[in-house]
């Protein structure tokens, strides 16, 4: 397997350079140099990048350095903290050089695109090593303008960690992260960062039954960004939270609120970005809302449509996450109808998918298991669905 030396002697051989050249104009020693392409040291990032630049790498030592350093920091998380808090602090101490601010950018808009379907542990670990990258970056004096890209690209990298770390059942560290890309936000007064964490915040409350202070986090978010997309996402939130109170009046006029919204904007470029809101993902939605006040008609026919959308030509899933909901909508509306062998279907067919947010699915996974002991106090086939159930939260992670 290739290593970051072989590919620095690589590409200075494809140069035509020796070593002794490619010191002289990196501004390094012909030492490190040798020591570099015989695995006995790697540079820091900013000789990297000048590395890269020099031999016309058009990235590859660069990314291939970031590659390296996040499989370094691979480590089991009961082990090693990732620690947020000293990364903030590091990001509020300079600049950086233009040079990488287009693969920083595109990198992170990758990862936020790829947060749908990828494994949670995976893109964490990778999302932890870009943003680690980008604070080694500002050790060196640059413009104020090129500062603030940095620190916009971390604050969408934070946005990103947080919702990973809440899939992954580390609740309050999610909160820490969310609380550093709020700063960030503050610091270079972009309302769409401080609007997105306020989104998290709601989120975080309506899984963890915190249900009266979503609407608040959602008008909070919204006072930040109200013309931005994300203000769509907060009406559903709150749209969800009065659903789940019963209050079907404040439902529908957030749901209308919300839809009013959606229609302001264009089609985004990259409706998969989990930053953007993807105007297809109104059934996903109401689907719940409608799940919630029972209205099982409208829920079942957002629910069939928002599997649609997931399914990709080849058969996988672009979005399991939002699959996993819907087969959970039809199974209660399965219930609900009198359909327990739907309901078993339904319910196996939504546990079966890997990619999932446990706080949100444990949610599910319990409204499912209400719904059958309110219908079915007594009924043997229920009872057998919920000792699934409960065989399956017993199996999830603690």
């Amino acid at each position: 397997m290739e290593r970051f030396g072989d590919v620095l002697a690589r590409l200075r051989r494809q140069a035509g350079l020796t070593q002794a050249e490619l010191a002289d104009a990196a501004h390094w020693s012909q030492s490190q140099i040798s020591r570099a392409e015989s695995h006995k040291c790697t540079p820091d990032a900013r000789t990297v990048q000048r590395l890269d630049e020099i031999l016309a790498g058009n990235g590859a030592l660069t990314a291939f350095f970031v590659a390296t350093e996040t499989k370094k920091g691979q480590m089991p998380m009961s082990i090693k903290p990732w620690g947020i808090t000293d990364i903030v602090r590091r990001l509020h101490r300079s600049d950086v050089g233009v040079h990488t601010l287009d693969q920083l950018a595109l990198a992170t808009e990758q990862m936020c695109c790829d947060y749908a379907w990828r494994d949670a542990r995976e893109l964490h670990s990778e999302a932890i090593g870009w943003l680690s990258y980008a604070s080694s970056l500002l050790d060196g004096p640059t413009s104020l303008r090129e500062h603030r890209e940095v620190l916009l690209i971390s604050g969408w990298l934070m946005l990103l960690l947080g919702c990973l770390e809440y899939d992954l059942g580390l609740a309050r560290q999610a909160d820490l992260t969310r609380a550093a890309a709020l700063e960030i936000g503050r610091e270079i007064g972009h309302g769409e960062i401080i609007a997105w964490s306020f989104e998290l915040s709601a989120w975080f409350a309506l899984t963890q039954g915190r249900l009266r202070t979503v609407s608040d986090y959602a008008a909070a978010g919204t006072r930040a960004a109200p013309n931005s997309s994300v203000a769509v996402q907060l009406a559903a939130q709150s749209a969800k939270a009065q659903a789940r109170m019963g209050d079907i009046q404040a439902v529908r006029r957030e749901l209308d609120d919300g839809f009013r919204l959606l229609g302001r904007h264009d089609h985004p470029t990259r409706p998969e970005n989990h930053f953007v809101i993807d105007p297809t993902k109104w059934d996903f939605y109401a689907m719940d809302c409608y799940r919630l006040v029972g209205d099982d008609t409208r829920a079942a026919d957002h629910a069939h449509e928002v599997l649609r959308l997931s399914r990709l030509p080849h058969g996988a899933e672009r979005s399991p996450m939002r699959a996993t909901e819907a087969r959970f909508t039809l199974g209660i509306g399965s219930l609900r109808d009198g359909d327990l062998d739907g309901a078993h279907a339904w319910t196996r067919a939504a546990v079966e998918v890997d990619r999932r947010s446990l706080l949100p699915f444990t949610m599910l996974a319990q409204e499912m298991h209400a719904e059958t002991r309110r219908l079915y106090p007594r009924d043997p086939a229920a009872a057998e669905l919920r000792d699934y159930l409960t065989d399956t939260r017993a199996a999830l992670p603690s």
